[in-house]
């Protein structure tokens, strides 16, 4: 009966246009939902990465599957996250290109909500490496609606592009632009990704022109201007597994190597996650000498996704938090405290070589727990610097969460 079960499942699977689920999800016909599923692949770039992988797939071969991106990939949207398009996907692959009901997959989803490719390059090592033990077979990167189309966060895609490819050259990488009522930024990624052969999903085109159409509407496909419903999820789900079964048909191209040169310069090479002192890397903590326990969490743990941070609460003394290092560039994430807590956070300025860069609230109104970014230095060249840390004029006796940081040298 089980194997009945799952031979009928997959006939349906290929009567529907390579659906994996009962029927075209948004009640779409047939003709409109392949449309859709064709339309979607902006490119397929160069296959040979893909189509191995799905190779070991079909052979039972051990095959690590991730996602890194924001609230779309950790699951926003549906009641249960794990109706997101990224354990959508993961369950198709283990449906309908494994044997033994997908016993030799294993899937880390590293979607976290509120943050753009700059936080995802200082997440990679941590969220996706560190958990799959290794570099990731599959990967894929979801920032498209995050994104604001500025070129810090067009370098910052590349760089965990090429943190990626550098790592493990093999690793198959699924650019997926998610769709907002806002648009995307597809536009700036595409280069990137054209750039290093990468296959691109675009939902953005489709989704809007069928709500023009009226062959759904708004409502059926959004929870509201970004998130999809769970049959929004499913139609994302279909393009990618549209696209998986798209190249899998195709002649393999033939291996590619990873560009020597960056796309864009100065950019993010070889990047580290600053995780404390090392020869590099020199601390003074200054009145920042806690941990903060209320970080941002993940959806899928439920805690704070950033043990190592530097906090100064309110009741600590107000010296100043300064870092010597030499690099070429420098990301700074700090918290935006939630409005829930009773500890009340207060503005930062931060210090580049003494001069100030930027003053920041970490308790700016509608805060949530969440990461803001600032990349402080982006150079051709590595040199020594110093970030100062401080707390500005009227917040002495306020907090401050230092998130995360990392550097290229």
């Amino acid at each position: 009966m089980k194997f009945l079960k799952k031979i009928q499942g997959v006939l349906v699977y290929f009567m529907l246009g390579f659906s994996v689920f009962a029927k075209a999800p948004l009640n779409l016909n047939q003709t409109n939902y392949e449309k859709i599923l064709k339309e979607s692949i902006v490119s397929k770039g160069n296959n040979y990465r893909l189509k191995t992988i799905i190779e070991k797939m079909k052979k039972g071969q051990k095959v690590w599957v991730a996602a890194l991106g924001g609230s779309v990939t950790e699951g926003a949207g549906p009641a249960n996250f794990t109706d997101g398009y990224a354990y959508q996907f993961f369950r198709a692959l283990k449906d309908n290109f494994t044997p033994d009901e997908g016993k030799n997959l294993n899937f880390n989803n590293a979607g976290l909500s509120g943050t753009s490719s700059i936080l995802g390059l200082v997440r990679y090592d941590s969220d996706v490496t560190e958990i799959c033990g290794r570099s990731p077979d599959l990967l894929i990167i979801e920032f498209a609606v995050n994104d604001d189309g500025s070129e810090s966060t067009q370098i910052a895609f590349e760089g965990i592009v090429r943190k990626v490819l550098l790592a493990n050259p093999e690793t198959a990488i699924i650019a997926l632009y998610s769709a907002a009522d806002y648009g995307n930024t597809m536009a700036q990624k595409k280069p990137v990704a054209d750039y290093y052969s990468i296959p691109q999903v675009n939902m953005l085109k489709s989704v809007k022109e069928s709500i023009d159409k009226k062959l759904f509407t708004h409502d059926e496909y959004f929870t509201d201007n970004v998130h999809p419903t769970l049959e929004g999820h499913q139609l994302v789900t279909d393009c990618l597994i549209n696209l998986i079964n798209t190249i899998d048909k195709d002649k393999k191209d033939s291996a590619i190597k990873v560009p020597e040169k960056l796309f864009k310069t100065p950019g993010f090479d070889n990047f580290i996650r600053i995780l404390g002192d090392d020869d590099n890397v020199k601390i003074v903590k200054g009145g920042f000498k806690d941990t903060d326990s209320q970080t941002q969490s993940l959806k899928k743990t439920n805690k704070g996704n950033f043990p190592i941070n530097w906090y100064k609460q309110a009741t600590n003394e107000n010296e100043p938090f300064v870092l010597n290092i030499n690099c070429k560039n420098f990301i700074f994430t700090y918290k935006v405290q939630g409005s829930w807590l009773t500890e009340k956070y207060g503005e930062a300025e931060i210090y580049v070589d003494g001069k100030l860069f930027k003053t920041v609230d970490g308790g700016a109104k509608n805060g949530w727990n969440n990461c803001e970014n600032l990349i402080l230095i982006n150079e051709k060249t590595s040199s020594n610097h110093k970030i100062e840390v401080k707390m500005a004029k009227g917040s002495e006796d306020k907090g401050f969460t230092i998130v995360a940081m990392g550097y290229s040298k």
